[in-house]
């Protein structure tokens, strides 16, 4: 009898993010990196994607191969874009030193009603730095949250504190919450190991929103007005209204946020601050 397992080794479908990576073999095609949400394995494969690196995550549905008995012998057989996949098919928790965290965001973000702002929302955080660097960067030097996945944990908070206050319109809870997980995306850039260039924290707020100006761009082509209030919201122009008060949803999350960073300082003191400087 043929052992099939040699023969016709089995294939796996499921959503993924995948990524180039360093390496390219004549014989085994180019290396890359696939995520999900049980984790992450690196696989050789032949399709026609960009070499460059870095280059851009690729958001989809990837059919793999195991054509041996090593992880190393992982084949990337074909990768549809055309489906994007939510934040839970892909993000595994490990991506965060804090258990949960990954989870708790991707389970907000797929659960807003708006299909404008989900996408919005995930496309950010799916970015190649977002993916490397949100889940491990600290919220600050040491002010608050001043550890590794600091960042993610802090915009958690103030998003579950969003997510619950009573008398939020769905539409204001639902920017605020995005709002919420992206008021530090700047961050991003500013608490990186030595060996990487940062820019200073005071610009956080402007860098994070010219990170995601192309795709704020895009938000506001699907939904010009939601798309103008979220650029608003994080720190951009003023949305064109009748009205010359600021948005309500910023002033209530920016509370939210002074709660969140003020209940860390009061449990921390006393306490040594970790160094938070390792490599992802």
């Amino acid at each position: 009898m043929l052992n099939t397992n040699l023969v016709a080794p089995a294939t796996r479908r499921f959503p993924a993010i995948v990524e180039v990576i360093h390496g390219h073999d004549s014989d085994k095609g180019l290396r890359c990196r696939i995520y999900h949400h049980q984790g992450w394995q690196e696989a050789w494969t032949w399709l026609s994607v960009s070499t460059a690196f870095p280059g851009p995550l690729l958001r989809g549905v990837a059919t793999t191969l195991e054509s041996g008995r090593h992880l190393d012998d992982t084949v990337l057989l074909s990768f549809c874009e055309e489906i994007e996949p939510t934040l839970s098919a892909v993000l595994p928790d490990r991506l965060c030193p804090i258990a949960g965290v990954v989870g708790q965001v991707a389970q907000l973000v797929d659960g807003l009603e708006s299909a404008a702002l989900r996408r919005f929302v995930t496309r950010a955080l799916l970015r190649r730095d977002a993916l490397h660097e949100y889940w491990t960067s600290p919220a600050s030097w040491r002010n608050h949250h001043a550890y590794p996945g600091g960042l993610a944990q802090h915009s958690l908070e103030v998003a579950t504190l969003v997510a619950s206050a009573n008398g939020l319109r769905d539409e204001d809870r639902e920017q605020g919450i995005a709002l919420a997980l992206l008021h530090d995306y700047g961050k991003i850039w500013c608490y990186r190991p030595p060996t990487h260039e940062s820019i200073p924290s005071s610009r956080h707020e402007a860098y994070g929103l010219e990170q995601l100006d192309s795709l704020l761009d895009a938000l506001t082509w699907e939904e010009p007005l939601l798309g103008a209030q979220m650029r608003e919201l994080l720190g951009g122009r003023r949305a064109a209204r009748a009205t010359t008060y600021p948005l309500a949803i910023g002033r209530i999350v920016r509370s939210f946020d002074e709660m969140s960073c003020e209940m860390t300082r009061k449990n921390d003191q006393g306490q040594k601050t970790p160094d938070w400087r390792v490599p992802f």
